[in-house]
This record gives C-alpha cells, structure tokens and sequence, in this order.
C-alpha cells in the first residue's frame, strides 16, 4: 500500500520500491522517509533511487540514516531535483555522510578552498586522468550546491557565485598543470626588453558571461579569453612566447573539455576573443588592447562588462580591464549608440530560437530566449551601465543583480521597475537552474509534459508555496516575463528613438523613487498602519536599509500573522532599520523569519536564561515535547531567536565584546542541552565543548566544536548512536534553516575513529600520538551537558597528558612550526592565521597554559589575565596583548555581522567597509580619529614583536 499523503505518478510501481527501501530501512527510519517522500516534489524519482543507493551503501551508512534522518532528507532531495547528481551520489554514497558532517553546508567555499579540496582529492585518486578527476570533482561539489540551493539555504545569487568560484578553481588547476608540463619542455616563459632585462612572461585566463559576472549555471558554456603579456623571448629559448602561449591555451581547453567516463569538465566557448574563431587561441596584451580600441564592434564592447580574472597571473587581468574600461564605459554614450549591440543581439536570438524551434514538437516557454526572458533582463542591465558608467564609475559592476540595485540606488530605474525586475530575474534563474539539474543538460525550455511541469513547479521557489497547478505555474511565468518585456520596451525601444538633448524627455534620469514606489508593502501600510509607515520616512533610512527593508517588509505581507508581527513592532523600528543599514547577518534572520521582529521590541529586550561556562549554575531551559519535528522546529527558533537578541542588542548598545561572545556561547550550550534531552541518552554519555565554543567566544557563523565522551562502564554503540542524533538535529537543514554547524573533527584520530571517545582512549591518545597543536587546542575543554562525572573524567586526563606534552624539551619549537604552516597554508591578509593574528595569540597563551599547568578554559583576554597573575607574562605586554585581543575579536565579529560572512578580512565594498568602521567607532576600537586599517596593521605587527619575544624563553 502507498500512503495516500504521497503523490506518486506510478503508484503500483512506488509500492513495490517502498517494499525494497524498507528492508533495508529500520522502523523509525522508514516512518521519516515517508514524511520526506510527502513533502518531495519528485517522490518516484526519490524513491528508487533511494532504493539503488541503498543497494549499493556499506551497512554502516545505511544504520546512520536510522539516526541522522538529515541523510534520508539530503538524498531524497538530491533524487528528487537530479537524477545527474543523483547518479554521482549512488556511485560515491560517503558523499551523504560528508555533507550531512555538519559543516559542508553552512556556507559558500572560496575558490581557495575548492582547490585545497581538489587538492586532496587528487592526491587520493587512482585516476591518471587529470579531465577526469577534475569532472568527478565538479559534481561532487555540485551535489553540496545544490543541497544548499534546494534546501534554501543559500539564495540564487549565492549559489551562481559559489559555481562560478568552484569554476575558477578547476581553470586555475588546468593552468597549473598544463604550464608545468610546458615548463618541463620548452622551459619557463620569459620576456627581454631592448636594455637586456629580464623578467617573467604572464598568463591570464578572463572570463565573460555568466562565468564573468560570477552568474555560472550549472550548465552554462564557459566563456573566456586567454591572454599573455606579449613580450619578446630571449635568445636561445625553445619556442617563441607567442607559440608557448597559445600550446598552453589550447591544451588548457583540451583539458577542460576532453569527454571522459565522468563526462567533460566544461564547454569552452572561445567565440568572444578578439576576432572570433579567426582570432588565435592566446592574445597579446597589447593586441586585444589595439582591437578593442579600433576594431571591435559594439557588442563586442558591451560583452566586456563581465570580464573578470578567472586564473592565471591577475596582474595581467587588471591591466586589460583598465585599459578597455573607458572603451566600454564612454562619456556621452546615449540609447542610440546601443543600437548596434541590440541589432546583433536580436538577430542571435532569432538564429537561436528557430533552432530550438525546429526541434521542439511543442512550443513552449524558453525562460531564457523569449521576450522578458533571462537574456532581456541582462541586456537592459548592460545597456543601462553603458549609458550611465562612463559619468559614474560606480555603476561599472559584472553581477546582474547587483548592478540591478546599484542602477535603482542611483536612480536610474524606479523601485516599482527594480522589484519587478529583480524578482523576475531570480525566479527564472531559479526554474533555469532545475531545468538544467535533471539531467546535467544545457536546457531553457519548459516541460511540454503537464506531469514534468508539475514536477517543475514544486521544485521551485515560488510566492505561493503549496500551489502545485502546472497550468498556474505556466501562467505565473508568462505573467513575470510579460512585466519584465514591458519595461524592456519602455527602457530599450522608447529610450533609444529620443534625442539626447532633449532634457525634458524620457532620457533624463527618473524623479527621486516615491515611498510608495518603493515596496507594494508600503502602499498597504499607508492604509493600515500610517504610524508605522510615517515613523519609516521619519528615520529616513538609506539605499542601502531601504532595500533589506523593502525586502522584509514583501516578506512580513505574505501571511496575516507576519504583518500583525510588523504592526506590533512600531516601537523598535529604528532599530530594525540600524539592522537592514549595518548587519547582512541579522537582516537575514528578520527577512526570512519576519515573525522574529516582536522581540526586538520587548522591555527587557534579553535572551534567555542559558547554562553557565561550568555547566552547573543557571539551568537553560530545554525543549520537551512529543512531536520530534515540533520539537526540531522549537530548537531551531530558541537559538535563532537568542543570536538575534544577543546581537542586536550589541548593534544598539555596544556591549563588551567577550561578554556577548559569552551570551552567544550560553545559547549554543542551550541547543546542546536540548538537543541532548530529546535523544533520550544512556547514563555516562556526555558533551564537552572545544574551540571558540570551549574558551566561551562563539561568534555568529560560528561552527560548534564538540567532543562525545562516554563512560568506560556506558554502552558505546548507544553512545554512538545519541552522537549521531544530536548532531543530525542541530545541523539538518530544513525550510526553516539549521542551528549550527557541530565539528566533532577533533577527536582523537578523528573522522577515522568512532565518534565518541572514552577517557582510556583520550589518555592513551595524549600519552602516544597527541600533537603539540592539539595541547593546546584541548586547553579548551569544557563541560556542557550529559554526564558530569564522566565530563571530569576526560577533562582530568586531557590535562595530565597535556601538562606531559608540555615538558618535551622541543614542545616550543614543534608548536612554532605549527603555527608556520598555518601562516603558509592560508596566504594573504588574514586576522586569524595571518603574522600577528589571533592564532599568535591562542599559540602563545596554549604553549605557557601547557606548560605551566595555567588551566583555563576562559576567553583569550581571561587567559592573558591568568598568564600576566601567575607570572608568565610582564605586566606591560599582558596589558597591551588583551587590548589587542579585544580589538581583534571586536573587528572580527563586526565583519560577519555586516557582511554576513565569516571573512577573515576587512570588507572591501564601500557600504559594507562603512559599516564595519562605524561599528567599530561606537565601541572606540580604534580610538577615535584614527585609521581602523592601520590600526589593525600596527595591531598585527605589535602581536607578533611580542610573541616572538617569548617564542623560547
């Protein structure tokens, strides 16, 4: 039997998969997966694939799906929306194990950490197949995107840009491999000028299109254009630069294009380079710079807007964007001077329509190609930078959407134009991206299928979730592309035919926006709340707060229970707005949870009573109903809802840093507690707390790093199992998010030993094979729920073998080597691991904790203290290191609140740099009137003077 909350096209044939799944499943785990198969949009699909995975699955993986139903969630859903991906998960299942870990899916990867991962993966692999790895490698990472896509975790602009950076990271590894083998046979590259100096000859790799504006589908072509400096070569060398070059350029596509058994790593579209297919495959620097400025046509300029540095030397890259930058952005330019672009454009279109015409028996929706498609929208964007970039540089920007807002904070487009827009553009990228994820295939063509298409329309992020009519779907496509050609029309068509010096007509910029242009919200607000909507125009918020406001308040307007939340919260607006003007961390949160906006405006305005640092005074409040899911949902919004107050409360206050990193820490102890409440554990299991959690400095974006410990009497395997359990609750993604990535990496031997440790094997571990860094990294053990008596256990041997470690005559010099590598392993400005960051200061304090036996589990400024009292450090450099330490930890903590990312730098965006140093002013660090980044340099510089005076005392 099918239960009739599922909605199987084949019924009879869904019964018989069920039939299979279960007896491979347990009770409990089999009951989750038909709660997931009822919410799926594609429970055939889900369902047998499931059923191969588990063929194929080792039985251990298959027992943790009975315990971590975030497993049976994340592959339902990736079976659900790819049968592509869905086929790379079967052959390689631990991929489910490794994104369910608890910090895959937390955030976007750099382009450095995809190829520090490639790296990995490389070294591990028995393929000899370069093309080959690097193919295996892209969908890998894919199924972790699309994970963080489909369980809206990341928006549709987050999810292009993280496919774009993973792009350049395989393009960066191509280059590199290619070059060496260059390298080995004609030698390196190098130039020589008239006067006999030498230097190194460059390459770069610029993209353009969707890779270049960082908007990669993940199906879209790649395109790029190679370029080297064009320098002569010395007398003597092999080949001749411009020879070298263009080898390199074309084994690189070779590489990257070359069909393997996992399929081919990119289409390499080479069409935009200087002269097209006639053009030779690398350019000379100062070729390109001669043909953009005197041959290129006006598409061609217009293409350039997206061009960006994707591998090679970036050096060169920034000296050809420089040099086309006025060619692109011309003073002057008006609609007219378009035409030539907008001519070629639509008569590519056309070519490209009859094609896919030709080969369709049914006309249907192309999201991209048809009038108010994807491709209108990206035009008008372009055409609108041409035409007002060359006055305002500001406007020059590669990402659609952001250029979008950056045109409408200027003026240039209406509110009502700019939401109509950008929501247009991110709903059909958004039906772009499932399209192209069922079967890995370049595809912009609605479903002819009435049954596909409503499959389409549950798979997409719709207004009104729940409506799952394909012909309503339909009609909410036409509807958007209908809005998006109409301002098409009006902004192209009608602007282009008018004469620039007419300064009355439609060519001068639009009025200021009205408040009522900005939201439809604020249009129902002037009828049902003037008071809240008088207070708005009274705080007069900036673009930038306006636009998280506008954002919040379509959100508020979607349910009656959301909009009596606002109605209720006039009294914390200003607040609210300081929020969408200085914290993309906390805009996020009000944005998707408008509900979360009322306690903002409570009196006491506080979190709850959370456990105290020694787990023993305050007693948090723990979640304790029958319904698990309920349960989930409770735990989930407890956490978020104290980060919330903890964090605001700093923007409106500005508390002391270590005493919020204290709150913060007390509400991640909260969700342990609970978390552990609803596992029902055996008796001698127990929680500690590592890492910033440990020492009582967890941040927003913080990841939760534990250790499981149980009783050498306890029952390991249930142990495990409550482990799994726990971990499965706080990190398993959900419509309504996560509570927090749990590490449990630093346990000894980690993932290769059983997730929880026993205090015998923690002991034989520091007596054995423990490392100088992790000494001190266990200085920071702390007990947080579970058995406290098994918790002093494990603290008590962690501290004997660490005080052990501590004595090796070599301990300093080990840990220095340590912290080196580190310094090495992350290059560039950086105030963690960077000379002088906050690692110089964790490895001082550990190295004089562990071997003077100072134990603190306290704050970094609280374990300077306790070094500066027992006589390890002098007063002046104890002082002036817990100064230094707080501005350190304050700037860090500013930078993910404003940016909403846990960057290990100042913020490079004006706004977002603006932000950061006005937090920092209200809490004077640095004193006022002075330069926050040479503030932090001198801060940087001092760290290190000081600790390399103690390094072997």
């Amino acid at each position: 039997m099918v239960p009739q909350a599922i909605e199987f096209r084949d019924p009879d044939a869904a019964a018989r998969n069920l039939a299979r799944v279960q007896m491979r499943l347990g009770s409990e785990a089999f009951r989750s997966l038909l709660y997931i198969l009822a919410e799926s949009p594609d429970p055939d699909s889900a369902v047998i694939m499931l059923g191969r995975l588990l063929d194929v699955a080792r039985d251990k993986l298959v027992s943790a799906s009975g315990s971590q139903s975030g497993l049976l969630r994340y592959a339902c859903e990736v079976f659900a929306h790819s049968t592509w991906l869905g086929e790379t998960l079967i052959r390689d299942p631990e991929l489910l194990q490794r994104v369910a870990g608890g910090t895959e899916l937390g955030r976007s990867w750099s382009c450095e950490e995809f190829r520090e991962e490639f790296a990995r993966l490389h070294a591990r692999s028995a393929v000899a197949d370069l093309s080959q790895t690097m193919s295996r490698f892209r969908k890998r990472e894919y199924v972790r995107i699309l994970l963080r896509d489909v369980l809206r975790i990341a928006k549709i602009g987050e999810v292009t840009e993280e496919i774009s950076a993973l792009s350049d990271a395989l393009l960066q590894e191509a280059v590199t491999a290619v070059s060496s083998q260059l390298i080995r046979r004609h030698g390196a590259p190098r130039w020589v000028d008239g006067h006999g100096r030498y230097g190194e000859s460059r390459f770069a790799v610029v993209s353009l299109g969707k890779l270049g504006g960082n908007e990669l589908n993940y199906s879209s072509d790649v395109d790029l254009i190679f370029l080297y400096d064009g320098g002569q070569a010395p007398p003597g060398a092999r080949v001749s630069n411009r020879e070298y070059f263009i080898e390199l350029a074309q084994k690189t596509t070779e590489l990257l294009s070359r069909p393997t058994l996992e399929g081919l790593v990119f289409r390499i579209d080479l069409r935009l380079r200087p002269q097209g297919h006639e053009g030779e495959l690398a350019v000379a620097l100062p070729r390109a710079i001669q043909y953009y400025s005197e041959v290129a046509q006006d598409w061609e300029l217009q293409a350039m807007i997206k061009a960006r540095h994707s591998a090679g030397h970036p050096s060169l890259t920034r000296e050809f964007v420089h040099a086309i930058a006025p060619l692109v952005y011309r003073h002057n330019v008006d609609f007219a001077a378009i035409k030539t672009a907008l001519q070629t454009r639509e008569r590519i279109d056309k070519r490209a329509r009859s094609r896919l015409h030709a080969e369709a028996r049914m006309k249907t929706i192309n999201v991209k190609l048809d009038r108010g498609g994807i491709r209108d929208v990206e035009f008008l964007v372009q055409c609108l930078q041409r035409v007002y970039g060359g006055e305002e540089p500001w406007l020059r920007s590669r990402g659609t959407l952001f250029a979008l807002q950056k045109l409408h904070d200027k003026q240039h487009i209406t509110g009502t134009d700019f939401h109509t827009l950008s929501k247009a553009y991110e709903f059909l990228r958004d039906i772009e991206h499932h399209l192209q994820l069922k079967q890995g295939q370049q595809n912009h063509q609605l479903p002819a299928d009435v049954a596909e298409l409503k499959i389409l329309a549950r798979q997409v992020r719709r207004e009104a979730p729940g409506n799952d009519s394909s012909k309503d779907f339909v009609m909410q496509v036409r509807a958007r592309m209908a809005a998006v050609s109409d301002i098409y029309r009006l902004v192209i068509y009608r602007k282009e035919s008018v004469p620039p010096a007419d300064t009355d007509s439609d060519l001068s910029p639009p009025k200021p926006a009205t408040t009522e242009d900005y939201s439809r919200v604020l249009r129902r607000l002037t009828r049902d709340a003037p008071e809240l909507l008088a207070t708005i125009n009274r705080v007069d918020p900036t673009p930038h707060a306006r636009r998280n406001l506008d954002r919040f308040l379509n959100s508020a307007a979607t349910s009656s229970e959301r909009f009596g939340a606002l109605l209720r919260a006039t009294n914390s607006i200003q607040l609210v707005i300081d929020v969408f003007e200085l914290s993309e961390y906390l805009s996020e949160i009000l944005i998707r949870h408008p509900t979360d906006v009322e306690i903002l405006g409570r009196a006491d305005f506080s979190a709850t009573v959370h456990a105290g640092s020694d787990g023993r005074d305050a007693k948090p409040e723990r979640v304790v109903l029958t319904d698990p899911q309920q349960s989930q949902a409770v735990l989930r919004q407890q956490f978020r809802r104290a980060m919330l107050t903890n964090n605001a409360r700093d923007l409106a206050r500005q508390s002391d840093i270590w005493e919020l990193l204290r709150r913060n820490s007390m509400a991640a102890d909260q969700a342990l507690v609970s978390a552990l409440a609803l596992c029902n554990p055996p008796s001698g299991f127990a929680i500690l707390a590592l890492g910033r959690l440990g020492s009582g400095e967890f941040d927003v974006l913080s990841d939760a790093d534990v250790l499981f410990v149980a009783d050498e009497s306890a029952n390991l395997e249930q142990c495990c199992q409550t482990a799994e359990q726990i971990t499965g609750l706080l990190t398993a993604y959900t419509r309504d998010g996560t509570v927090f990535p749990v590490d449990a990496r630093l346990r000894p031997y980690g993932a290769a030993d059983d997730l929880v440790t026993t205090p015998s094997r923690l002991a034989a571990y520091f007596a054995g094979e423990a490392q100088p860094w992790e000494a001190i990294t266990y200085l920071r053990l702390r007990f947080v729920a579970g058995s406290l008596e098994a918790a002093q256990r494990a603290v008590q041997v962690v501290r004997d073998g660490i005080f052990t470690i501590g004595k090796r005559p070599e301990f300093a010099r080990e840990l220095w080597a340590m912290r080196q590598r580190l310094e090495a392993s992350d290059a560039g400005p950086n105030l963690k691991t960077g000379p002088g960051g906050t690692y110089d200061l964790d490895f001082l304090t550990g190295r004089l904790q562990a071997e003077h036996a100072a134990w603190s589990s306290d704050n970094l400024a609280a374990r300077i203290a306790l070094l500066e009292k027992d006589g390890r450090l002098h007063s002046d450099d104890a002082r002036e290191l817990s100064a230094n330490a707080t501005f350190l930890r304050n700037l860090e903590h500013c930078v993910r609140l404003v940016t909403g990312r846990p960057d290990k730098w100042l913020p490079v965006g004006d706004h977002a740099r603006a932000a950061a140093d006005r937090l920092m002013a209200v809490c004077e660090c640095p004193a006022p009137g002075s330069d926050l980044e040479q503030t932090l340099s001198t801060t940087l510089c001092r760290n290190r003077e000081i600790c390399l005076k103690y390094l072997f005392d």
